[in-house]
């Protein structure tokens, strides 16, 4: 049995931590992951109408929304769960329906509502990644490109694209056992999407200063957001590298601190190999230029703009 401090979690605070830049950069990590759907609307924003107006109104009010629904969520956790309790493994919205409303709510409707949640993730993240394959395989990038950039005659939608996604991400969900390696997992696809953030900020960044005047840009992102978040996203996948503090009377994590990144690292150079076979030896070998449309549509748009 685990022994009871006294007081409420209110009157002790955070009594018994400490604050590293680890356990920082680990807490964002799990943060951004529950809000990663948001990362999706990049993908669609040409399918948007008026997207000057909508992208920031949706963005806005989602966001601000979800942001007081958490706020309260975590407010309610730790007005009624014990501390010593959020810590043990198991889920706390679980922890919190069982105590205020019975085990019935707990461990039956809770699950079931999780669920539906966990549904609306999923088809955000095929919607949103089926267009980036097609996208990719319309600009050649991958293999079968003409295939991953057909348009189903019926529905127009990217199928075989969105095909590709939903395979993968049943690989994801099944292939790990639940627990640890799951959590690993979340961990490791995080590490490297922080440097790829930082990298898209970054990129804005280069962009706005390269075409100052670009006619087809719909929504102008602020400079200084931009590089904010690219140099926060930067810096959280180098703090994941740094040891963590050491809590007493708290039990040390059974794989080590830098097993998720530094697998994050391994896989994003691993993806160097066919990134080259593509981009590089494929291109010098028949001689088709990937990025040739890129420049062309440059040189349009700056006509048009003349």
């Amino acid at each position: 049995m685990l022994s009871r401090t006294p007081g409420t979690n209110w009157s002790r605070g955070f009594k018994g931590t400490k604050f590293d830049a680890q356990s920082f950069a680990s807490a964002m990590t799990r943060l951004f992951w529950s809000w990663e759907g948001w990362s999706n609307v990049g993908y669609v924003v040409g399918e948007v109408k008026n997207v000057k107006r909508n992208l920031p109104l949706s963005l806005g009010l989602a966001m601000s929304t979800l942001a007081v629904l958490y706020l309260l969520a975590n407010v309610a956790y730790f007005s009624v769960i014990p501390l010593e309790d959020i810590d043990n493994g198991t889920l706390l919205a679980a922890q919190f329906m069982d105590k205020i409303f019975g085990k019935a709510m707990g461990q039956v409707v809770l699950p079931i509502c999780i669920g539906i949640s966990i549904l609306g993730v999923v088809m955000s993240e095929l919607f949103g990644g089926g267009r980036l394959m097609y996208t990719a395989g319309k600009t050649g990038f991958v293999p079968y490109g003409d295939v991953l950039g057909e348009i189903h005659p019926r529905f127009g939608t990217p199928v075989y694209a969105m095909a590709i996604i939903w395979a993968l991400s049943l690989v994801f969900l099944f292939a790990p056992p639940p627990g640890k390696a799951f959590d690993l997992l979340v961990e490791l696809v995080q590490e490297g999407m922080w440097y790829f953030y930082a990298l898209t900020a970054f990129g804005v960044i280069i962009l706005r200063k390269r075409l100052p005047r670009y006619p087809l840009r719909r929504f102008r992102s602020s400079l200084v957001l931009s590089f904010l978040f690219g140099a926060l996203s930067f810096a959280l996948g180098i703090l994941q590298f740094y040891p963590p503090a050491e809590v007493p009377g708290k039990k040390k994590p059974e794989l080590p601190y830098y097993l998720a990144p530094l697998l994050g690292a391994i896989f994003m150079a691993l993806c160097l190999i066919p990134w080259y076979l593509r981009m590089w030896r494929y291109v010098n070998k028949t001689g088709i230029q990937l990025l040739g449309w890129i420049e062309a549509e440059e040189q349009e748009v700056l006509m048009m703009d003349d």
